[in-house]
Order: structure tokens, then sequence, then C-alpha cells
């Protein structure tokens, strides 16, 4: 019986490593997560990404499944030619690490690397949310916010591989600081750790309305309010939450009207954690996005939720080493 080709694919986080053996048409053969243990540093992650590699290899050869090739999703600015990783935010100590080489060497398959954000929108536009469509841009909405554009069918990298930065969009001029250096980007506005910031800026202000929020209370008893938080007392119709909330989805609209008007994608894809609020965000980004967007004649985007969850990272990671390898490519 002929083996069937697939490929091990890893989505590289902060917190997790998620990984799977995925076939060609996208199918998840099996799957396996670790914690990265980040901050041990990246000798430490590196290992732990070869063993998991080495582990989901040997998975496809008892599966009849020859695994050609590793996609590695990985944060921050990558260098995928050279198959390094350029000083992650979220992983202390790296600095242009060569995880291509060290994985390939250490698993003896070929190595693809790529964007973790490039990646998960290449997984949903090829298996999730963009079936069917040939032009997409997904945001990553996160910690920060991240982004990915499919043009024609095609992953857009642009001409030193960093398109699809998405949250580094100025939707405010000389606005709150970004941890990129600049001002006024919409991660800065519209990031799950940027909504729970200004929520906690309202609690802080000493008006006695915000003072009255039942986000004091969760404040008071765990030091700290997040996404979550803001987004359960927006649904209980706390005020301040509502505010919060609305004022993030508003940004995002404008975000969606910029994409439009840019790149006129068939769908603009809402994904990361904040969208587990579903309804709750889609239907005011939705409603934002009307109301902001010039009137036209029908040329608007689908705005839609993810639909891979935390696959997406890393099937889309296997399915863009496999096409590499196809092509001639890889590390």
């Amino acid at each position: 019986m002929k083996e069937q080709s697939a490929a091990i694919g890893i989505d590289l986080g902060g917190t997790d490593i998620k990984a799977g053996l995925v076939d060609a048409a996208g199918a998840v053969l099996d799957r396996r997560t670790m914690p990265t243990d980040a901050d041990s540093g990246p000798r430490r992650v590196l290992e732990r990404l070869a063993a998991l590699v080495r582990d989901l290899a040997e998975s496809s050869r008892n599966a009849g499944t020859g695994a050609v090739a590793v996609g590695i999703g990985a944060p921050g600015t990558v260098r995928r030619r050279r198959g390094t990783v350029v000083a992650p935010p979220n992983l202390p100590g790296w600095k242009e690490v060569a995880v291509g080489e060290h994985v390939s060497a250490a698993a003896g398959l070929r190595v693809v690397l790529e964007n973790d954000a490039n990646a998960a929108a290449y997984g949903e536009f090829r298996r999730g949310a963009g079936v069917g469509c040939d032009d997409l841009v997904m945001l990553t909405l996160g910690t920060g916010i991240g982004g990915g554009v499919i043009l024609g069918g095609r992953l857009w990298r642009g001409r030193h591989e960093n398109a699809g930065e998405t949250g580094h969009m100025i939707v405010a001029v000389d606005g709150r600081p970004c941890n990129c250096g600049q001002r006024g980007c919409l991660e800065a506005y519209a990031s799950a750790a940027n909504t729970a910031a200004r929520a906690a800026e309202r609690l802080a202000s000493g008006k006695p309305t915000e003072g009255t929020s039942p986000l004091g209370d969760v404040m008071r008893c765990n030091g700290r309010i997040d996404a979550t938080d803001v987004v359960d007392a927006a649904r209980k119709g706390d005020p301040l939450a509502r505010g919060v909330w609305d004022e993030t989805c508003r940004y995002l609209a404008m975000a969606c009207v910029n994409l439009k008007h840019l790149l006129n994608p068939q769908r603009i894809v809402l994904a990361g954690g904040m969208s587990a609020a579903g309804d709750d965000l889609l239907r005011p980004v939705r409603g934002h996005f009307g109301r902001l967007v010039w009137p036209d004649v029908g040329d608007r985007p689908e705005i839609v939720l993810a639909s891979l969850g935390n696959d997406a990272g890393f099937v889309g990671a296997a399915l863009l080493a496999m096409e590499t390898v196809a092509a001639g490519g890889g590390a």
C-alpha cells in the first residue's frame, strides 16, 4: 500500500508548543501539546521542539504515513530563508536563533520556518474559515494583534517578508504607546492586553460611576483584570465594561475598513483568544464596520470568526512545509 504523504506542523508559542501530524488535505492525524518552558532559554526550548518532532515522526511511521517535512510557525520576525527566529518578545533570550537548522539536524527532516500568524492564516485559508475564497486577511486577537494576508490563493509576505502586521496599523495619530515603539497602533487599543489595560485605567480614574463597576471587585480579588473579565462584565450590563468593549470593537472595525479599501479581500477572519467572545465580538465589529465604511455597491468583505481554534497554526505550518518541499525548497 502506498504511504500517505504528511508533514509535522509546530505552533511555537510563549506558553505552549502545539504540534500535529497533518496530511496533504489538512486533516490532523495526530496532535501533541507541551509547555514551552520559555524561561529556560533557547537551548531548552529547541530540545523540546526536537523531541516533539521525533515523537510525531515515530507516530507517522507507525501510522503508515511519511512525514516529508516539518513546518514551524514562530512568533515575531523570522528569517525564513535562513531558518532563524529574531528576538520574539515572548521568548526571553532569543536572538537570531537557528531553529530550522537545529530541528532539521535532530529529526532528520527538512524544516520550513514561517511567522506564526502567517501559518495560522494559511491554515484557516486551506482548512477553516477561508475555504472557498481566494483573498483573505486574518486578524489574530490575543495578548497582541498579528495577522496574515492571502491574495490570489497565496500567502503574501512582502518584500522583506514582514507583511501582514495588521496590529501595527495606526488607528490613532500620536495615540497610546505600543510595545513595537510606535504610537496609536491597533494593538495598543484592541488587543486583549490593552482592552484590559484601558478598563483598568477607567477604574483608576477616580470617577464615582467607574468605581461601582464589578470589574473593581475582580481587580481587588485578583490584583488584575483581563479581557475575558471585560467581556463577562459587558454581558452582564456593566456600563464601564460595555464602553471599553465597544471601543475595542470599533477600533477593530476601523482596521477592517482600512483593509477593505487597501486589499479588497473576500473575507476578514477574526481569530485568537478574543474570538472566543463569539457573537459578542462579531456583532459589534460588523455593526461599526457598516457605519464607518463608505456606501458601496456590494464589495464589502465578509467578517467571520476563525473555525480551526488552536489547530490553525500547526495545520498551516504543515501545509506550507509540504508545499515548499514539493516545490524544491526547505531548510
